[in-house]
């Protein structure tokens, strides 16, 4: 039992941490008037993971409110194998923390806790560009081959935006490497 309680005293900690420094993100507000939100980081996916795959291994696992899921590409826009979720409860990130070590498919999945310095490291220097109005049809490839075929070579990142049902909106943000690549984009 000590075990156990000493990691959730660190979860605990963990939250707060992050909490003080700067990791609340997006609107505030819940019932007590402050609503935090929080990312988790998810490694070891496999490549062929979508966001609903993700979602739906979320909510098994019993984290209730999803707010936004990225799944990473490499320069080649093919899945990383890495994804960031952000969810919008101290107890969703705690229920999700648990899911650390778990399968998920074939594969066991690391989940860890990102703050908002990690998240600033890992997007120093990218540049981003939005694109709307697509079709609620298009996948992350179809993206990714379009912007290959204007010959943008360093895509890091594409994110297509969802309705909170879950449902494509129609606008997607691309992550590129370089300043040259986004004014070739």
């Amino acid at each position: 039992k000590e075990d156990g309680d000493t990691k959730e005293n660190k979860e605990d900690r963990e939250a707060k941490e992050h909490k003080e420094e700067g990791g609340a993100i997006g609107n505030n507000n819940n019932e007590e008037g402050k609503e935090n939100k929080f990312y988790i980081k998810l490694s070891n996916l496999a490549r062929k993971s979508t966001q609903a795959d993700i979602s739906d291994f979320l909510s098994v696992g019993h984290v209730k409110n999803v707010e936004e899921i990225v799944i990473l590409v490499n320069g080649k826009g093919k899945p990383s194998g890495d994804g960031f979720v952000k969810v919008g409860s101290k107890e969703d990130l705690k229920v999700a923390l648990c899911l650390n070590d778990t399968a998920f498919g074939n594969r066991r999945v690391e989940v860890h806790q990102v703050d908002l310095a990690q998240l600033e490291k890992a997007r120093k220097h990218i540049f981003c560009i939005k694109l709307s109005c697509l079709s609620r049809k298009v996948k992350k490839n179809d993206i990714s081959k379009f912007l290959s075929d204007g010959n943008v070579k360093q895509v890091v990142e594409i994110v297509i935006n969802v309705n909170k049902d879950g449902t494509p909106s129609g606008d997607a943000f691309v992550k590129i490497g370089s300043v040259e690549e986004v004014k070739v984009a």
